[in-house]
């Protein structure tokens, strides 16, 4: 079973209605419904229920609401994803500050631990058209990354910022390598030259 954590319109998915997946979001207005109306930090399923979760959160932060593809948003839907019949809804406004939204983006991978299976893969989607992919993979606490895909497609970039898709997996307990790695990473960044360098 798959999650799709920030459902939006489903603009991403080729196949919008595959009985494998669910898809989540807290957006009433989408003019395409999720499968459940669900807080992704807060979620009805029990633990490890899914093998792989999408998650696609705001980039970045705009005071003003912006519902691509809500009957209000005639004028973006002129500019934004002109052959998509549901322009994406990118959920900008909905967190007000780089500090709440890094916060959301802490809960949710929280609770991304629960659902996941064991051996489960987590896909981000990230642009660094405001906060740096490094910042952001410091909240995701307890997972291995796998694998980085840089994306260049205009469909997927919404700046000239960066955007990656991130594969993370769940770091097993008692796993001695990671372990060793967190100790090296700590003692490398706690050196005292490195104290001295303006980061």
């Amino acid at each position: 079973m798959i999650l799709d954590a920030t459902a939006g319109n489903r603009t991403m998915w080729h196949t919008k209605n595959l009985p494998n997946i669910i898809y989540i979001d807290i957006e009433k207005k989408l003019a395409v419904k999720p499968t459940i109306f669900a807080d992704n930090t807060n979620t009805p399923f029990l633990p490890e229920s899914f093998n792989a979760i999408f998650f696609d959160p705001p980039h970045y932060i705009k005071k003003e609401s912006i519902y691509f593809g809500f009957p209000d948003a005639e004028s973006y839907r002129k500019v934004w994803h002109k052959r998509k019949k549901y322009p994406t809804y990118y959920g900008s406004d909905k967190y007000g500050s780089r500090q709440k939204l890094m916060a959301h983006l802490y809960k949710a991978q929280k609770e991304f631990k629960r659902i996941l299976k064991q051996d489960g893969l987590l896909w981000l989607k990230w642009n660094e058209i405001d906060i740096k992919l490094y910042r952001v993979l410091a909240v995701f606490q307890d997972w291995t990354e796998l694998l980085r895909i840089y994306v260049k497609a205009p469909t997927q970039t919404a700046s000239e910022a960066q955007t990656y898709w991130v594969c993370l997996t769940k770091q097993k307990k008692g796993n001695r390598q990671t372990e060793l790695l967190s100790d090296k990473l700590t003692d490398y960044f706690s050196h005292p030259l490195l104290n001295t360098v303006n980061r």
